[in-house]
């Protein structure tokens, strides 16, 4: 199973003039990662595209499933991963789970490739 999403960058930072809505789709380490980076914005959107494409994977929304029960880490070399919380965790149950996260001008991309 495979699910791609892509998100204007300026979307997500005009999203994260609430504190609501990062509080809502990100989870405390995330937003530490995230604030800690020089575009927080880019690194914001590229991991909202990666939840976003986990759930598009499993052909689920976020009624389904909540935003913070998918989280993006970072291994020490950078790359990122998926952790399931809650929810999200009974369809993840078992799989190898890949995601490439990627930002570029205006725009964040991630895909999630389940087997």
């Amino acid at each position: 199973m495979i699910g791609v999403d892509i998100q204007k960058i300026a979307r997500i930072k005009k999203s994260l003039e609430s504190d609501a809505f990062a509080e809502r789709v990100f989870t405390a380490a995330e937003r530490e990662y995230c604030d800690s980076r020089a575009l927080p914005e880019q690194s914001y959107a590229g991991m909202f595209c990666a939840k976003e494409a986990a759930v598009k994977a499993v052909k689920q929304g976020f009624g389904a499933i909540s935003p913070r029960d998918v989280e993006v880490r970072h291994a020490d070399d950078g790359s990122p991963r998926l952790v399931f919380y809650g929810n999200a965790a009974p369809f993840f149950a078992g799989c190898n789970v890949d995601v490439s996260i990627s930002h570029d001008g205006e725009y964040a991309i991630a895909a999630v490739q389940i087997l």
